[in-house]
């Protein structure tokens, strides 16, 4: 039985870390600046997955070049998925598009990083 309880625990805590946590490229100290941090949301759907996009752009006089691009699953048990679709690093902007999972909301942290 304690065997039992121990591995319910470890799959619950593998699962719990292995959220939908996204990462491209990697903010460089000093030299980048956190250029956006927005929170996406959406309410679930009784038995249906919702979508969001999420686009971020950035006005042509001053535009930083995307260097960093992080995503946090705020509420890990949601799971949603993220996947840039236009843009993304080395530009000047991107859209991302979030998914989630059947009768499960989206809410996550987007941080961009530039220079």
């Amino acid at each position: 039985m304690k065997f039992v309880l121990i591995f319910i625990f470890l799959v619950t805590f593998v699962t719990y870390i292995q959220a939908a946590d996204y990462q491209w490229g990697e903010p460089d100290g000093p030299k980048d600046y956190l250029i956006a941090k927005d929170k996406v949301k959406k309410i679930f759907f009784l038995g249906l997955r919702v979508t969001k996009k999420y686009i971020f752009k950035q006005r042509d006089t001053d535009a930083l070049t995307i260097t960093a691009i992080r995503i946090t699953d705020i509420k890990k048990k949601y799971d949603s998925t993220a996947e840039i679709i236009s843009g993304g690093l080395g530009s000047k902007g991107v859209a991302i598009r979030f998914k989630s999972k059947k009768s499960k909301s989206i809410k996550s942290l987007v941080e961009i990083w530039g220079r």
